[in-house]
């Protein structure tokens, strides 16, 4: 089952994003989610909402969910925020294999799966 979190849920409080309705259902119920335009690079601050793809500890990966785009976050160990290293985005082209090649940089291993891709949105996936 997926999970959600806000922004000031992954930096502040460590909750999670819930709507209680959700368990009126016996199917999933994701969170609403709008397609990004790409118009301008996105920012942390743009997203409502992210998709929860690895958490352990201090160290977390997520994905943009509201707005749905090719945005990622890492939260690095601790130890790296006390030394200074900041929060680490990952925007467009190929956002996903960086963060995936990232995430083994730090021993996280992290599924691949195969999903499907509408044609006008293949240019986010494919290398030149």
């Amino acid at each position: 089952m997926p999970f959600f979190k806000t922004t000031d849920n992954i930096l502040k409080d460590n909750q999670e994003y819930f709507d209680p309705n959700w368990m009126d259902s016996d199917k999933v119920i994701l969170p609403p989610s709008q397609s990004w335009d790409y118009s301008r690079e996105l920012q942390i601050e743009d997203i409502d909402i992210w998709e929860v793809i690895y958490e352990m500890g201090s160290v977390g990966i997520y994905a943009a969910w509201q707005p749905h785009a090719e945005f990622y976050m890492i939260k690095p160990p601790w130890q790296m925020l006390e030394k200074g290293w900041g929060l680490e985005t990952y925007y467009g082209k190929l956002a996903s294999e960086r963060v995936y090649q990232r995430a083994q940089e730090f021993g996280i291993k992290i599924p691949k799966h195969k999903y499907w891709v509408d044609n006008e949105d293949l240019w986010l996936y494919v290398p030149n």
